[in-house]
């Protein structure tokens, strides 16, 4: 279920933009522990002599290194004194001071340093490695087009596309197009003096970015300990109580309206603790001719892979955005707050006619990352089998595999098209699908134009990597984990769902248009959501927002302040409610809230819509 393909792509659907949201889905998400790891795009082996009493061979200043320091620190595991003990946190910190190296570099230095890089062995690999810098850029174009005579600083923008792809980056028709804008070039020709200075300023603003933030880090902590000289001291106490009665409510849909249905999940995972976690969901784009009547249902669905019936009570909330006119702009209108048994739904009565896209969302409360300890579990099922000196599909990896095309078969046609196909294939790789992996695929299977990829032909792709003798079970199960399952074959970081939208119109089509990673859909909700919310004062600068209806409860917290605050919400009792906190928790989570910021503190999920939802908390300001 892996690809050597190479990923620099954010995670849209075909030629077709993403939504108006951050896809969190670069180099650092599927690298996750949770997710399968990718390859990193194929370069130039440099091999480094690691010798710890080699001499330094630059010259860092001491801004220099008291900006390594800060990287270093922002990835070290807290759990070791000053060490970093995880592969991919060390490669987040060379890419915070500006050093991509090659995989095989990488492996090297990983092993060499016994997989524990202190500070001392990180700068001395600064030393050693070449950094990214606006000279090498330009001696790394100078090199590539020595050969062209009319090389001169502007190159055509077609061929350096063309070059980008031979080299490896495979960079989507959308994300070229993003680049040709961002580069602002004229008459096809990109200015590399432009480019390499641009990649250089970059490089600069990430760099006073994290400095920034380390200083108000530093003068948060000083302002919390002059505050607190002796012991913890609460300034301010405001119990949260939240009540929701029990509603019977029953969703009516008039006879002879045309629906059309599509299936979706939704995915969780981490980077090294279940605290890191990420929601990811699935975009859906429709429109309207006329004004309208429109219901929006979406209802979670089960399989023997998810074990008991919790998620068949999922905390969901419907999404519906506007598409603005002439614009790639999405405007929030609407919040689904209504259930009918199982159903989130929304009901509009007079839609008016325009574009739409609708994103499911999950928070957590019922949907949870697995803990660390199941998630390094040895595997307890065999993924493929051995046969002679051949490798075959266990009748488990290919049970998976089955319920996996199911998934993803969206519009249930028996088929997986490019669309589709690539979802997957995002998700378990985190990687697109180019033309040419396209065309490669439908001459592996013998497609037609046109044509998708059956169930018989889904195994046939997957069971190429079973018979591949440098493919390891490792990597097998990567790409289940992805998509979700445990080591047990067990579903419990996934759960699917149907989305149904019922409209008096004859020729309507809902397309799935992108994956969300939905953190960015937080930002979008604070705004929505508090006209609509409870006001509670917690002091003269921090303000909470309660918003409840009839499926549960969304808090935020508002500090308007120009310090950052520290905020303990204790969940004391609750009573048919799933919540993204702790509750009865001895040790409160704190949760820090940014100057001049929103943020929200729980998401509180009515399980028995036919019983109250009760909810007591105290929230209180450090």
């Amino acid at each position: 279920m892996n690809s050597s393909r190479s990923i620099r792509s954010n995670a849209s659907i075909g030629d077709r933009a993403s939504p108006n949201f951050l896809i969190k889905r670069s180099d650092n998400i599927p690298n996750r522990s949770s997710s399968p790891p990718l390859n990193n795009r194929s370069s130039l082996i440099r091999l480094q002599d690691t010798d710890k009493n080699e001499p330094l061979t630059k010259n860092f200043n001491e801004d220099d290194i008291k900006y390594h320091k800060i990287a270093f620190e922002r990835c070290i595991d807290l759990s070791e004194r000053g060490v970093i003990t995880n592969r991919e946190r060390f490669i987040q910190a060379l890419n915070y001071v500006g050093y991509d190296l090659p995989k095989a570099t990488i492996d090297q230095l990983w092993s060499a340093n016994h997989e524990e890089i202190t500070f001392k062995s990180f700068e001395r690999i600064l030393n050693q490695e070449k950094s990214i810098d606006e000279r090498i850029l330009e001696e790394a174009f100078e090199t590539l087009y020595s050969k062209d005579k009319k090389f001169d600083w502007n190159i055509d923008f077609n061929k350096f596309r063309t070059d980008m792809i031979e080299k490896g980056d495979r960079l989507t028709e959308v994300e070229f197009e993003k680049l040709r804008r961002l580069l602002g070039t004229e008459n096809g020709k990109i200015d590399v003096k432009k480019l390499t200075k641009s990649i250089g300023e970059n490089k600069d603003n990430c760099r006073q970015k994290i400095i920034i933030e380390k200083k108000e880090q530093r003068r948060d902590e000083i302002e919390r300990l002059s505050s607190r000289p002796n012991s913890p001291k609460l300034n301010n106490n405001n119990n949260v109580r939240i009540r929701i009665d029990s509603t019977s409510q029953k969703l009516i849909i008039p006879s002879g309206i045309r629906s059309v249905q599509i299936k979706g999940a939704f995915f969780c995972e981490y980077f090294d603790s279940p605290t890191d976690a990420l929601y990811f969901s699935i975009g859906y784009s429709f429109e309207i001719k006329k004004n309208t009547s429109v219901w929006i249902t979406l209802k979670p669905i089960t399989s023997p892979y998810h074990a008991g019936s919790l998620f068949k009570n999922l905390d969901v909330r419907l999404l519906l955005f506007e598409k603005l006119p002439r614009s790639t702009e999405r405007r929030l209108i609407q919040i689904s707050s209504a259930r009918s048994g199982i159903k989130s739904y929304i009901e509009l009565n007079d839609l008016p006619k325009g574009s739409y896209e609708i994103i499911p969302i999950t928070f957590g409360g019922v949907l949870r990352p697995r803990t660390r300890e199941v998630n390094e579990r040895p595997p307890i099922k065999t993924l493929r089998e051995t046969r002679g000196k051949k490798y075959s599909m266990s009748k488990d990896y290919r049970d998976a595999l089955e319920y996996i095309f199911d998934v993803f078969d969206f519009n249930d046609n028996k088929q997986l098209d490019r669309n589709e196909y690539n979802l997957w294939t995002i998700r378990t790789t985190g990687e697109e699908i180019t033309n040419e992996d396209w065309l490669s695929i439908r001459d592996h299977v013998s497609l037609d134009e046109g044509e998708g990829i059956s169930k018989e032909n889904f195994f046939k792709l997957n069971d190429f990597e079973v018979q591949d003798p440098d493919t390891t079970e490792t990597d097998l199960w990567a790409g289940l984990k992805s998509i979700g399952f445990n080591y047990a074959l067990e579903l419990d970081m996934m759960c699917p769902f149907e989305l149904t939208v019922h409209v008096n119109e004859s020729n309507i089509h809902l397309e799935s248009t992108s994956f969300v990673e939905l953190t960015e859909i937080k930002k979008i909700l604070i705004k929505f959501l508090q006209n609509k919310s409870e006001k509670i004062k917690i002091n003269s600068t921090v303000q909470c927002f309660n918003y409840h209806d009839d499926c549960g409860s969304i808090l935020i917290v508002d500090n308007k302040g120009p310090h950052n605050v520290r905020i303990s919400a204790q969940v004391v009792n609750s009573n048919n409610a799933a919540l993204t906190l702790p509750i009865d928790s001895r040790k409160p989570p704190i949760i820090n809230i940014r100057h001049e910021t929103s943020q929200i503190i729980w998401f509180a999920h009515k399980l028995d819509s036919l019983r109250p939802m009760e909810l007591d908390a105290n929230v209180q300001v450090q």
